[in-house]
């Protein structure tokens, strides 16, 4: 009996040593059990994270699509507002000044290019009424220059004829009249007299038309020399005296805005 009794603690130690052994391996597949789960909220936390970071990336999409709505709309209603005050200036009626100053140019544009040769000593308040008429003419010659040239293309001719002989004269005046507006452009920016530079502006404009005035009349009765050598020798001859005429002129013109630029007499 002693011997069983002493059995029994042997026993029971050995059933607590197992029971302690089952609860830890309960423990460790306890364990092993909710680290998936624990990892699984990981994911979901992230995926939590990530909608949240989408949501933030709609927001400041749908605010930067307010935004820019409303610079256009801010964009359209000042676009209207310009037009309203452009139909308001035009509806707005004109002034006394603004009428005098409309039939003033009008009067001048019909003036002859002689009219403005006497306006070198005109103080520039004065004087820059009258230039505007003037930049208006450069604009009105500048469309001379292509349609005496398309009148030139028009006329068919046969090689090595008079006819192609004459042609080419014709464009060689044209060519020379049209140095013109290369000298003006020259001078443009230099600092003169607004009356000197009527009166020499002036003279570029009359050597111009009166060349292309004399093209046009030959072109007009182009026929009336064909096979008239002597006719066609003594129009060439015009032809290049009026050539040599403007290459005079644009030398003076051309030293006289120097000299008055550099504030010296002419």
């Amino acid at each position: 009996n002693k011997r069983a009794v002493m059995v029994e603690p042997n026993g029971k130690g050995d059933a607590i040593k197992d029971l302690t052994s089952e609860l830890n391996d309960s423990q460790n597949r306890e364990v092993s059990c909710t680290k998936p789960v624990r990892g699984k909220s990981e994911v979901i936390k992230l995926t939590e994270e990530a909608m949240d970071e989408s949501d933030d990336e709609e927001e400041v999409n749908s605010a930067k699509k307010k935004a820019d709505d409303k610079l256009v709309r801010q964009l359209l209603s000042g676009a209207q507002d310009v037009k309203e005050n452009e139909g308001n200036i035009q509806n707005k009626p004109k002034t006394t000044e603004e009428i005098e100053e409309e039939e003033f140019m009008r009067e001048l544009a019909n003036k002859p290019l002689s009219y403005f040769s006497n306006m070198k000593e005109l103080p520039d308040a004065i004087a820059k009424k009258y230039y505007k008429e003037i930049s208006r003419r450069w604009k009105e010659s500048e469309k001379r220059i292509k349609e005496t040239e398309e009148l030139l293309m028009d006329i068919k001719y046969e090689d090595k004829s008079l006819e192609e002989d004459r042609l080419e004269i014709l464009g060689e005046l044209l060519d020379k009249a049209s140095q013109s507006f290369e000298i003006c452009d020259e001078h443009e920016h230099r600092r003169l007299p607004i009356g000197h530079r009527i009166v020499l502006e002036t003279r570029l404009l009359t050597v111009f038309n009166n060349a292309v005035d004399i093209i046009n009349k030959i072109v007009g009765e182009f026929d009336k020399l064909k096979d008239d050598q002597v006719g066609v020798n003594d129009e060439r001859d015009q032809l290049r005296y009026e050539i040599r005429y403007c290459d005079a002129v644009f030398t003076e013109v051309h030293e006289r805005f120097l000299k008055s630029y550099l504030e010296m007499p002419w």
